[in-house]
């Protein structure tokens, strides 16, 4: 070993390659309702934690406002939205509407995989919305990187259509 450093074990490789990937990704909406999704859980704890508090880990609750953020952001560039849904969900049959496309395969992989049917799913109640509105608007950081701006009144729409995805 030159550097005198141990190498890093195969196992540990991939999630250092998805962390690089994950750091240069532009992520943007999803993510920035994640955190006052995971910050203000009252009660919820995902199947198979073995934890005494309430969470929402960080995957499940970025996925719970993905589908209407991507709706959100379809007019930006269709046609990357409907690539994406397809390698998602290959065998989808593709909706009459394209802005329902990725959508819709989220939404699918989502139910697939065991993740609650939105924010309603891990606690929240469309009176819910104004607060997750106000902690989302803290990550500027995150919505800045988003394809087209995004102010309140559209993370509120983007909430309160995510109560339930299905």
């Amino acid at each position: 070993m030159p550097s005198g450093r141990p190498c890093t074990p195969a196992t540990e490789r991939p999630a250092s390659f998805a962390g690089l990937g994950f750091g240069n990704a532009g992520v943007h909406v999803p993510h920035a309702n994640a955190y006052p999704i995971a910050g203000r859980v009252r009660d919820f704890t995902p199947a198979g934690y073995d934890t005494a508090e309430p969470m929402v880990p960080h995957g499940m609750a970025v996925s719970l406002t993905a589908p209407e953020a991507f709706r959100f952001t379809f007019p930006t560039d269709p046609a990357r939205h409907v690539a994406v849904a397809a390698m998602l969900a290959p065998r989808l049959d593709r909706p009459s509407s394209d802005a329902d496309y990725l959508p819709r395969a989220i939404t699918e992989l989502m139910r697939d995989i065991g993740i609650p049917n939105g924010i309603g799913g891990v606690g929240y109640v469309e009176g819910d919305v104004g607060d997750l509105v106000a902690g989302a608007l803290q990550l500027q950081r995150l919505l800045a990187a988003a394809p087209r701006p995004v102010d309140a009144d559209d993370l509120a729409g983007i909430f309160a259509r995510s109560v339930e995805n299905w």
